[in-house]
């Protein structure tokens, strides 16, 4: 028969008569297979809807819950800052000579008005004692005077001039006085003593530094905010402070002044805030990160871990009672503000509601739930095997 179809038609014949050949034994294949082994193919598919999954009869799946409660929000501000002491000035001599001697050692605390310094000061001493001795005279003189023009024995012109010559030597006594306080430095308000950079014998003059006195028991902290930000640092507002020199904790203060100009330059507003620092934990010079809390305000809240985000919103897992069994139904919500972990709930959810927060990936809407921990073998397959 081909040796016919091949003298007749040729051999384009022969190859089509090939090709259909081909096709029917592939189609013979794919019937066959469907007819025997597509019922392998259904039960495994059977085997795999027939387990824990939604609507499934398996073991409710634990999860852990969060109920839907009141949060405290505030509108977030942060800052950079740069901590300051409550005072703090420079010790330096008002005059040129030499350190005669230092009544303090370096991180001393020190009260007001004691004494820090002295500078040689031996002419000066002589020279005022001088002048006293002077004024004492004089003042001698005035009193005797006194009495004479009280009794009638002395004019009043007299008088005048020996008060006079009593006045100008109260003022060189006062004068001289006044040139031995300027050889001593002494503490203008209590505070630590920074180190000590002079020793006694060294000539010094006036700017140059013998140490540093800071009163820590408060810390000013000013940092810049925008001015479009003006409205939320007003003095009162609470701020947390915290630096990298103590990372675990955190410095609780209050806005005290706000600058009365913007920076034409920058755009920008500089603003004093208050710490606490009776411990004297904090430094002038420390570097700070602010956090202002303003506008506090009490609204619902859940964690943020137990919400989903999809492209058309945020969604949660709600735990629900239906006939004495704990099931999950999926709902849209609404949220505002997320901080700290905690997210604002604006709409989809009540005070009370419990949300799951661990175990999400693994229900579904109306499976089943158990509320607890995760059970120990889940646990223990996220832990390293022993040795």
């Amino acid at each position: 028969m081909l040796v016919g179809l091949f003298k007749r038609f040729g051999f384009a014949a022969v190859v089509v008569v090939g090709l259909a050949l081909m096709l029917v034994a592939v189609v013979g294949k794919s019937a066959t297979d469907a007819v025997f082994g597509g019922g392998g193919g259904a039960a495994t598919a059977s085997t795999a809807s027939g387990g824990s999954g939604p609507g499934g009869g398996g073991a409710p799946s634990p999860v852990i819950v969060a109920p839907v409660a009141m949060h405290t929000f505030t509108d977030g501000l942060q800052a950079i800052g740069t901590a300051q002491a409550r005072e703090s000035i420079v010790l330096t001599p008002k005059v040129a000579d030499t350190i005669r001697r230092i009544r303090f050692e370096s991180g001393d605390r020190v009260r007001t008005g004691q004494v820090l310094v002295e500078m040689s000061s031996v002419e000066q001493a002589a020279d005022l004692a001088e002048v006293n001795a002077s004024n004492a005279a004089a003042q001698e003189d005035m009193r005797r005077y006194q009495e004479l023009y009280d009794r009638g024995f002395a004019s009043q012109a007299r008088l005048d001039t020996v008060r006079a010559a009593a006045d100008a030597a109260q003022a060189r006594a006062d004068a001289g006085s006044s040139r031995i306080a300027d050889r001593t430095i002494r503490a203008p308000f209590a505070g630590v003593v920074g180190l000590r950079t002079a020793s006694p014998g060294q000539y010094m003059r006036p700017g140059d530094q013998i140490g540093t006195l800071d009163d820590v028991s408060e810390i000013k902290l000013d940092f810049t905010v925008t001015e479009t930000q003006l409205s939320r640092v007003v003095a009162g507002v609470e701020l947390v402070a915290r630096t990298a020199a103590y990372p675990n904790r955190t410095f609780t203060g209050n806005i005290a002044n706000v600058d009365s100009r913007v920076d034409p330059n920058t755009r920008t507003v500089r603003v004093r805030a208050i710490l606490p620092n009776g411990d004297g934990t904090l430094r002038p010079g420390m570097l700070m990160t602010v956090d202002v809390r303003s506008n506090p305000r009490q609204a619902l809240a859940i964690p943020e871990i137990a919400i989903l985000d999809q492209i058309d919103g945020a969604y949660v897992y709600r735990v629900v009672a239906q006939a004495g069994v704990q099931t999950v139904e999926l709902l849209q919500i609404r949220t505002g503000q997320r901080s700290g972990g905690m997210a604002e709930v604006l709409e989809g959810l009540n005070a009370g509601d419990q949300v799951i927060t661990e175990g999400v990936q693994s229900v579904r809407p109306g499976q089943p739930v158990q509320l607890g921990a995760p059970p120990p073998a889940a646990e223990g397959a996220l832990r390293p095997r022993g040795r």
